[in-house]
Order: structure tokens, then C-alpha cells, then sequence
């Protein structure tokens, strides 16, 4: 390689290092997460102080696929809302998001009880679960125009790789047909929940 040659190499990239350099950085974000209407009745998200410098996401909770019977059972993926309607209703999460532009809402999949039951997370085929899950949560979501979901089972009749399975499917469909722009994983402080089975 001749001088001229190595000479244009290097202030070739001597200038993509210097415009590199000078791409602005993203900005630090901040998110700040919000369970609400799970077990308190008469909660309304002016009730919870926005700080407008980060993202905030509200999490309904919860939409569980169980029956909403005195005996509840589970629905193979067909959820139903059991958080407090009434005071977290369709026109409430509009009205919250449009007053705050950092706000997204979100619904939150299974908990811990329905009724007094533990609610657990149970499957008869992989396939059926999805399609059920898929139809019903859409639903719900394009009611509410809410923009996301939660997971939040504690627990499992059905083995770890088809929880995996059915997750990563719902997610996976819900994202492709533009229904959620994002999904999260609520922590959980018992994995033996989950190995034992």
C-alpha cells in the first residue's frame, strides 16, 4: 500500500471517528412502575404522584384467566378483568395518558389468588392457550388502549418450558400485530415455585 493510499485510510477514518464522536448520545431515561386496583377498591391513578421526568407506567392488576365464579377455574388463556373497573375504566386510562405524556398503562397476567384461590398458571395445549390468550387480551387491551403487559404468575400447575413457551408466543404474537409496544417480567421471590415443577 502506497503513502497517498495509507494517507486517504486513515483520514477516512479519522473522519467517521470524528462524526461518531459527535452523534448525540440517547438521553438517560428513568422508569418507574405502579401496581393498581388489585386489592383495594376506590384507588384512581390521581391518586399516584407523576413525576414527569421519567416514563411511568401504571400496571392494572390483574386480568387472570380463571372464572369469576364463587368457585373459580381456570380458562386456558380466556382472560377476564379483575381489577376495579369502576375506578380504572377504559375513558380513565385515556384520560390519564393525555394529561401526562410519559404515561403508559399496562395489565398485568395472573397474580396470586382469584377469590381466595391460588391462581395458577394452567394449560391444556400450548396452542390452545395462545390462540385463547391472544383473542381475549387483545380485547381487553384495545378496550382500554392500554400498551402493554405484564407477567406476574406465582403459580404453576404447568411445567417451566411451557410457561416459556406460552409467554414467549403471547408476547411474540401480541407485539406482531402492533397490540403491545412493550411487555415486562414482575419479579418473583420464590423461583422453587417454578423448578419444583
Amino acid at each position: 500500500m502506497g503513502f497517498s493510499e495509507l494517507f486517504i485510510l486513515l483520514f477516512t477514518l479519522h473522519s467517521l471517528l470524528a462524526m461518531a464522536s459527535r452523534q448525540p448520545t440517547a438521553p438517560k431515561s428513568y422508569l418507574f412502575s405502579e401496581y393498581i386496583g388489585a386489592e383495594d377498591n376506590n384507588v384512581k391513578f390521581s391518586d399516584v404522584p407523576i413525576n414527569p421526568n421519567v416514563e411511568f407506567h401504571y400496571i392494572l392488576a390483574f386480568a387472570i384467566d380463571y372464572t369469576n365464579s364463587s368457585s373459580p377455574s381456570p380458562t386456558n388463556g380466556e382472560f377476564k378483568i379483575f381489577w376495579d373497573t369502576h375506578n380504572l375504566s377504559p375513558s380513565q386510562v385515556s384520560s390519564i395518558k393525555t394529561q401526562h405524556t410519559n404515561v403508559k398503562v399496562a395489565l398485568s397476567l395472573g397474580g396470586d389468588t382469584v377469590r381466595g384461590k391460588t391462581c395458577n398458571f394452567t394449560v391444556s395445549s400450548v396452542d390452545s392457550w395462545v390462540s385463547n390468550a391472544v383473542s381475549s387480551l387483545t380485547k381487553i387491551i384495545q378496550e382500554y388502549n392500554l400498551d402493554g403487559i405484564d407477567i406476574d404468575y406465582e403459580h404453576f400447575v404447568s411445567d417451566q418450558v411451557t410457561f416459556v413457551e406460552c409467554i414467549g408466543k403471547l408476547i411474540t404474537a401480541l407485539k406482531n400485530n402492533g397490540v403491545i409496544t412493550f411487555a415486562s417480567i414482575a419479579p418473583f421471590d420464590d423461583d422453587d415455585e417454578v423448578k419444583k415443577k
